[in-house]
This record gives C-alpha cells, sequence and structure tokens, in this order.
C-alpha cells in the first residue's frame, strides 16, 4: 500500500515543484518521523463503511457485540491470499464464541473484489467478505479505512478488536499455520484458546513487537544518516550508458524503439502497473514538473499488464496523467489456471518455467537486466545515456528528481534546486561498498574449521565435532525461509541422532542480542539443534561469508564423519526430503523411499 520506499528530504521551498511533489496525504510518502502510526493495542477501534459485492452497505459498529478479526487485503496482495486458508480455521474454530471475520477489501478497484470474492467464497465460507467503496483510481481513494482511520502501511494487517471496541492486538503480515497471533489476541479478550496456542502466539506478538521497535530505530536513524535518493546504475546499464535498443508498445498496436523516444530531449522514465497506474499523488507530481519544464518529456511505462489494460488506464486518468504512455510489450505476467495449492508438481514446474521466461522479458530486465519496484522513475539525458533512477514514490521525490534532472543536464529553476545536490562523490561516500565475493565451499572440500558461541558463551569448534555427520545450518532470526525450516530440521536432527547425526544451526549475519533474545524464546520447541552464535555479525569476516562463499539462507552444509562436504542444501519447501537425501550421502541410514523422494524434489525445483 502507500508510503514510499525512499527516506526523507528536508522542506523543499514553498512554491516548487519540489514542494509539490511531497506533500503527503494519509499515510503515503511521509517520512517515518511525518507518519502517523498503525492503531495499536487500546485505541479505539474506529467505525467506517464497508459494502459486499451485492451493493449492501455495512458498518463496523454493526458488529458491536462480537468479537472481530477485522482483516485487511486487495486481490492483488500475494500474502493477503495466501493468509486466507490459515484465517478461515480461525474463523470457523471461534464463531459458536462470538468471534467474526470481517474481510475488509482496501486498495483496489470495485470491479476487482466484485470478480475476486464470489468466485473465492465458497472456500472461505466463515469469513464476511467486503470492500471499501473508496477504490483505488476513484477522487476518494486517500479516504479509505486503512489508510485514514487505521494508518496501514502494509497488507494483510489485522486488528483484533474486543467487544468494548477496543484494539487488542495488531497483526501485520500471517505467518500460516505456525502464527498464533491472532488466536493469542483473542484470548485476551476473553476468547477461549488453548493455552499452549496462546503462550506461544504471546511470545510470537511479542517478538513483533521487538522487531517493529528495531525497524522503526533504524528508520529513524536512515533519516539522521540519509542514503542517495537515487541510483546511479541500473543493473547492468551504468550511469552514462546509451538506452539499449529496445522495443516499447505504442497504445495504437505498433511498435516504437526507446532510443528513438528519447533522442533529443531529457527524458523522465516511469515504470508502473499499467492496469493501475503509479497512483494519484506521483501523476500529480509528474504533472507539477512537466508543465514548469516543458523541455522535459514525461513517458510512463505501463507494465506487467495487457495493452487493453494500459488503454483502459489512460482512458480514465487522462485528465491527471501528464505525458506520453507507451506499454510493455511483455505484456501480462502469466497466471496458473487453478489456485497453487491446486496444481499437480507438472503444472507447478510449468508455471514456474513460463513466468520466470515472462520476467526475463519485462522492461526493466531488457534495459538492464534487473527488475525493480514500481513505480520506477529512469532518467536520460538529451542523448539518452542514463543519468540514474529511483523506486519508489516518497517524500524525497522532489529531491530525487531535481537530483536526476541535474545529471541529465536540465538546467533548474532556484525554488526547485534539491536541499542537497548529491555529487559522484557524496553517492560514493554514503553507499555502501559491496562484499568482495567469495567461492562457495565445494562438495568434496574439508569444511573450513571455525568457533562459534553458544547461548551460554560456550566456545564451539566444528572440528570437535569430527566423528560426528554435522549438518552446518546457517540461518538468522530476520530469514524468514530459516524459520519455515526449523521445524523439518529438528524433525531430521531427532530422527537421526542416534546415528551421530549433529545439527550445528549457526545464526549469521545478526546480532548477538538478536541471537539470545530469539533462542530464549524458541530452543524449546528444537531441542535437539546445538545453537550457536557468530561473533562477526554482519561483518565481511562472518563464517558464512567468508569461509562458506553462502550468498542466501537457509543454507545447509552435510558434512561427514572426516570432516568433508558430501552435500549442500540450500533453501527449503514444506514436505521436502532433500535434507534426508544428503544424509544418505554422508553414510547415514535413510529409508530408501526418502532418499528418492529427496532427488524427485531436487529435480522438481529444476
Amino acid at each position: 500500500m502507500g508510503g514510499g520506499l525512499l527516506p526523507a528530504a528536508k522542506t523543499a521551498a514553498p512554491g516548487s515543484v519540489a514542494a509539490a511533489a511531497i506533500q503527503p496525504k494519509g499515510g503515503a510518502g511521509m517520512t517515518p518521523a511525518q507518519r502517523i502510526p498503525t492503531l495499536g493495542a487500546g485505541a479505539v477501534a474506529p467505525d467506517f463503511v464497508m459494502q459486499d459485492v451485492a451493493g449492501r452497505t455495512v458498518k463496523l459498529s454493526d458488529f458491536k457485540d462480537k468479537v472481530v478479526i477485522l482483516d485487511f487485503w486487495a486481490t492483488w496482495c500475494g500474502p493477503c491470499i495466501a493468509s486466507f486458508p490459515h484465517t478461515q480455521k480461525i474463523a470457523a474454530k471461534y464463531k459458536d464464541q462470538g468471534v467474526v471475520v470481517l474481510a475488509s477489501g482496501t486498495s483496489d478497484t470495485i470491479a476487482k473484489f466484485k470478480e475476486w470474492i464470489p468466485k473465492h467464497q465458497p472456500k472461505y465460507a466463515d469469513i464476511q467478505f467486503f470492500f471499501d467503496p473508496n477504490e483505488r483510481g476513484s477522487a476518494t481513494f486517500e479516504q479509505r479505512a486503512s489508510n485514514l482511520l487505521y494508518h496501514v502501511v502494509g497488507i494483510p494487517t489485522q486488528f483484533v478488536i474486543g467487544r468494548d471496541g477496543k484494539i487488542a492486538a495488531t497483526i501485520v503480515g500471517n505467518g500460516g499455520e505456525d502464527d498464533a497471533r491472532t488466536e493469542a489476541a483473542l484470548a485476551s479478550v476473553g476468547v477461549k484458546v488453548d493455552d499452549a496456542i496462546a503462550a506461544k502466539g504471546k511470545e510470537q506478538l511479542a517478538k513483533s513487537a521487538a522487531e517493529e521497535k528495531a525497524r522503526a530505530a533504524a528508520a529513524v536513524d536512515a533519516e539522521k544518516n540519509p542514503r542517495p535518493p537515487f541510483y546511479e546504475n541500473l543493473g547492468k546499464l551504468q550511469a552514462g550508458d546509451p538506452v539499449p535498443d529496445i522495443d516499447v508498445l505504442k497504445l495504437d498496436g505498433s511498435t516504437a524503439k526507446l532510443a528513438a523516444l528519447l533522442q533529443g530531449h531529457a527524458t523522465v522514465v516511469g515504470v508502473w502497473s499499467g492496469g493501475h497506474g503509479p497512483g494519484d499523488e506521483f501523476l500529480a507530481a509528474w504533472k507539477a514538473w512537466g508543465e514548469k519544464y516543458p523541455n522535459v518529456t514525461f513517458l510512463g511505462v505501463g507494465g506487467y499488464a495487457a495493452l487493453d489494460a494500459v488503454q483502459k488506464w489512460q482512458a480514465e486518468n487522462a485528465a491527471k496523467f501528464a505525458g506520453t504512455l507507451v506499454a510493455d510489450p511483455a505484456g501480462a505476467p502469466p497466471r496458473p489456471a487453478k489456485e497453487m495449492d491446486e496444481l499437480t508438481d507438472e503444472e507447478r514446474a510449468a508455471f514456474r518455467k513460463a513466468s520466470s521466461e515472462h520476467f526475463g522479458k519485462i522492461f526493466t530486465f531488457k534495459l538492464g537486466g534487473a527488475m525493480t519496484p514500481i513505480p520506477t522513475t529512469i532518467v536520460f539525458d538529451a542523448s539518452g545515456r542514463l543519468a540514474g533512477w529511483s523506486a519508489g514514490f516518497g517524500a524525497r521525490y522532489g529531491e530525487t528528481l531535481g537530483n536526476l534532472l541535474l545529471r541529465a543536464g536540465v538546467k533548474l529553476a532556484a525554488a526547485d534546486m534539491p536541499a542537497k545536490v548529491w555529487t559522484k562523490d557524496d553517492v560514493a561516500a554514503a553507499t555502501p561498498k559491496p562484499e568482495p565475493k567469495v567461492a562457495m565451499v565445494k562438495v568434496g572440500a574439508t569444511a573450513p574449521d571455525f568457533v562459534s558461541q553458544t547461548l551460554d558463551g560456550k566456545a564451539v569448534k566444528l572440528s570437535d565435532l569430527r566423528g560426528k555427520v554435522v549438518v552446518l545450518d546457517f540461518w538468522a532470526t530476520w530469514c524468514g525461509p530459516c524459520m519455515a525450516s526449523m521445524p523439518h530440521t529438528q524433525e531430521v536432527a531427532a530422527h537421526y541422532k542416534d546415528q551421530g547425526v549433529v545439527v550445528l544451526a549457526n545464526c549469521t549475519s545478526d546480532t548477538r542480542a538478536k541471537f539470545e533474545q530469539w533462542v530464549k524464546a524458541n530452543q524449546e520447541k528444537y531441542p535437539d539443534m546445538l545453537w550457536t552464535h557468530d561473533a562477526a555479525e554482519r561483518g565481511p569476516q562472518r563464517v558464512s561469508h567468508a569461509l562458506y562463499g553462502v550468498n542466501g539462507i537457509p543454507c545447509q552444509f552435510v558434512i561427514d564423519r572426516e570432516g568433508k562436504v558430501v552435500d549442500i542444501v540450500v533453501g527449503y519447501l514444506k514436505g521436502e526430503s532433500i535434507l534426508e537425501a544428503a544424509l544418505s550421502k554422508a553414510g547415514v541410514n535413510v529409508d530408501p523411499a526418502l532418499v528418492a523422494k529427496g532427488a524427485a524434489d531436487l529435480k522438481r525445483r529444476g
């Protein structure tokens, strides 16, 4: 949902186009210091109006005698859709205690809701689906309840509201079956919940609160020590490089060369969702800059949508959009014929292949071999050479665009000069240097020795485990896939420990404080794993990077009794047996059916 991806700028000169570009509405475009916090525990839940697909109007207050789970979602939001099976189970489980789930659609079009809800409602019989009448693209979009009243900055977000109308907990995101936060909140307002589930959810809520506090502190620090509000290089396309000779699609269906559209004038290229557009604030900023600088061309690229969707958006937003609009020839991404969980393995593999091929053809990938967030702003000089680019839209957009236009050779009025003109030296000094690449340890090599520390400070040396089969598991507290893999790793550790298998779970790229907090809260669930922390934390000398060449986690090295790496397991998908198959290569007695399944799982990954 709304909200800028860039840090804050100093206040721009009144009346300048930079000032026009950074005026926030609701939560959108605000800096962390400006943004009104999302409503939390203890606040009275504001009343608001929703509609259903039949046109019936309801209010939140119509459910005042119920315990309400207010779930903000949208049809375009993958995590929202993925959360519904878990939310349905909660709705069914507690409905006899007067708990209702109101799935209140937001930041989407009414047409999308009317299409999605009837199709999927039968699967979620105990969830009541509604939507905010202040739809995306309307004049009243900023008045939607999630933004104006609840100050939500990301979806899915749930508010658990007691019978007294007060919020008991605010839950951002959904961790699926293992996420007990909503049920812990229900327990806090008098709903009968299993004690173990409530305790687990209470721990998860505390962890979420600590993480949010850390994020807020990091955001404030970023305001004090801002990074450049733009990037110089777009993937392989370096600042100063000429634009590649790629095609775009005119709205009449004919093809044009991007290079030809850029020649002879500085050009601001905006890449956004062709069906939804970049948002009214973004369009207003473009209109203000375009009117003041007619020598600059503003070129919109409607991506991730078919040509007819881009044409429709143009027709509906002609008065707001100042510039030329083209479409990305790649068109709309492929969609599965059925829900993902209904696809066969072969259908899922085919869909992933089609998706991979599609995203290799999108505009920014053709431009620089990179996939960027949307909206993306890319600026070229009059000779079609890259000046730089930025992601998103936020409070520093005026500073961003001003700097990029200066780099493109555009002379700005004094009122529009950025608060800070970022020189190449400034950018270099403020941009973190990339770490040198380290080759990953290969299968067959001796596992590099190292020392890490347990929760109580005891030193554990890898070589001290010689004679055991070691699963060296690199993980971090902030890594969602790591968390998802742990129940399975614990099962493996417990099942094979009698054969001398040890799981050494080494926390990497993380602070000691986070490690201690997480392990204290979770080690009882994983009693057969040996938890240690790398004292180098995020530094370049951390073991996972400097010695093992790991680029992503979770990453597990299976090491035999002589200290040789026999296999490497990267990532985890629920139900896979790849780790068990890897253990068999170290001489562990593993059921042949599991070994065969592990091989099939690995092949299925492609």
